[in-house]
């Protein structure tokens, strides 16, 4: 065998080992080809050099092919329908949070909305008054970012438009915003689990809209059954954040209530165990849980279900939007550990998660297309392109 014919051979028995197969079949002669035109003439083997960069693009074609969905039309369609379909769903939870405690408590000025103090009148202006003036505009800041509803109407208006570029980048900007802020003020991200599942899903919403450039953009990727699964969810979800559908029965209680009701069972004979805490249960145990907040978790249940047998798009989609709450769910559990995370590692628990989604997104922007894709380079490939 000549030198040539074994360097080919070797070359192919990589391309076979690392690259899919489906891949190989359109573009392994290409590739080949371009090989063996950068090969030394007298070379035999493949060098090391060349291995590991095979490897590591056979890798990156292999993350692109699963999150672009190129073997896989329903991923494909499951990626654009959670892209346009998540910041929609921020929105409406704002707006639900938003109706139900502003009209238990009062809907206070706009300023107020602006920094997501729902149910809260006059905490805009209260909290120049408690705290300094560089405390009070950082946590207006970061709660106008993350709980405030401008963000998630802006995100929203540019994926229903089908700006994925200019929704991807936004997606991305808010979290790294609300970071930077929160570290330098030392705030313990740790301690608000709701902030980091809001932080995650910008963080998804960047990656998802990278993931399938060919999709269908904008209002055109949404199915109505799917939204209108996770619209009664997601409402019923925010219903059960603010006490479930007990204030529907029961009038709130008001600060001095509160008092009688703390001197009447004492404070320590209010549950402190980490299963009541992990679910939320109050005063009245179980009982008016299951009633007034499981009703809502049952509500969420169905939608769900219906959502994982009603077809493989809506299961993708379902998979992709869980990511969030999973990861919001760690941060929860650490959350209820006593003694808690000392500051630095509860940052970095909280952190390192988005950091990894974010760089998976600018992983996926960087990948070099496939020569095989309708928008692909023009010139031929090189050995750093496949």
């Amino acid at each position: 065998m000549t030198a040539a014919g074994g360097l080919e051979q070797a070359y192919r028995r990589l391309l076979r080992r690392y690259y899919p197969p489906l891949y190989l079949r359109r573009h392994e002669e290409e590739i080949l080809g371009v090989l063996m035109a950068a090969a030394n003439p007298e070379q035999r083997r493949p060098g090391g050099r060349e291995s590991l960069d095979l490897l590591w693009s056979a890798l990156k074609i292999r993350i692109r092919m699963i999150l672009r969905g190129t073997d896989s039309q329903p991923w494909a369609a499951a990626l654009a329908l959670t892209g346009v379909l998540l910041p929609l769903l921020m929105l409406l939870l704002k707006l639900t949070l938003f109706l139900d405690r502003g009209a238990r408590y009062g809907f206070g000025t706009p300023a107020d909305l602006l920094i997501g103090a729902y149910g809260e009148p006059g905490r805009y202006a209260m909290d120049f008054r408690l705290n300094p003036y560089s405390i009070a505009v950082t946590s207006h800041v970061t709660g106008a970012l993350t709980a405030g509803p401008v963000p998630a109407l802006i995100l929203a208006a540019l994926a229903l438009m089908g700006w994925r570029r200019a929704a991807a980048v936004f997606a991305a900007l808010v979290p790294l915003a609300y970071l930077g802020i929160s570290l330098a003020s030392g705030s313990i991200l740790v301690a608000a689990p709701r902030v980091a599942v809001t932080l995650y899903a910008y963080g998804l919403e960047a990656l998802v809209l990278l993931a399938a450039p060919n999709a269908p953009r904008g209002w055109r990727a949404l199915r109505w059954r799917p939204s209108a699964l996770l619209a009664v969810a997601t409402v019923a979800a925010g219903v059960g954040m603010n006490g479930g559908l007990w204030p529907l029965f029961h009038r709130p209680l008001t600060p001095a209530a509160f008092a009688r009701i703390v001197n009447r069972y004492q404070l320590g004979s209010i549950p402190h165990g980490f299963i009541d805490r992990l679910f939320g249960v109050g005063l009245n145990g179980w009982g008016n849980w299951l009633l007034y907040q499981g009703t809502l978790v049952a509500v969420v249940a169905v939608a769900l279900t219906i959502m994982l047998v009603s077809s493989p798009v809506n299961r993708r989609a379902l998979a992709l939007l869980v990511v969030p709450f999973a990861l919001g769910f760690v941060i929860y559990l650490f959350s209820l550990i006593n003694p808690p995370l000392p500051g630095p590692g509860g940052n970095a628990l909280t952190i390192l998660p988005l950091l990894v989604i974010l760089l998976t997104a600018m992983a996926l922007r960087l990948v070099p297309r496939s020569p095989a894709s309708p928008d692909a380079p023009s010139h031929p490939a090189t050995p750093g392109d496949v």
